[in-house]
């Protein structure tokens, strides 16, 4: 990374930090090409992006979601009704992936739900839509810019 981009992710990261966290959002690998990262999701929309290659972690990425995405998830995550959830919705098979949801309130922990398969149906469809998102501004990030 060459100096200034490295100032601006530096300073990103100390404005991410200070901020609260409102979700942890994690994707394990499977056997097969399933897409494997952490992002860290802040009251403020900013989200911290670490994707995983061969267990080994890549660079992280810090970008920031648009108010109205930010207004939607917050409002998905009320719909989700997160502390009803179970804690886990596992799977017999090794081969699959896991996601792990940690919810904040306050800057505190308040709930961790793992899923692999089964669970409400609001609950798969959360997850869906909140890897689209999050994939797609990430993907948008990693592009070359000319």
């Amino acid at each position: 990374m060459n100096g200034c981009n490295a100032r601006q992710a530096l300073s990103n990261s100390e404005a991410g930090q200070s901020n609260q966290p409102l979700l942890l959002f994690q994707k394990s690998p499977c056997l097969g090409t399933c897409p494997a990262y952490n992002a860290t999701i802040y009251q403020d929309g900013s989200i911290s992006f670490v994707e995983f290659k061969n267990a080994l972690a890549q660079d992280t990425i810090l970008f920031q979601l648009p108010e109205e995405e930010l207004r939607q998830l917050k409002q998905e995550l009320e719909k989700l009704k997160y502390k009803d959830l179970q804690n886990s919705y596992l799977s017999n098979w090794s081969d699959i992936s896991t996601t792990s949801l940690t919810f904040y309130e306050d800057g505190k922990e308040v709930k961790q739900v793992r899923h692999e398969e089964g669970g409400p149906q609001r609950l798969v469809q959360f997850q869906e839509w909140l890897h689209k998102l999050i994939w797609q501004r990430a993907e948008e990030k990693k592009r070359p810019t000319y």
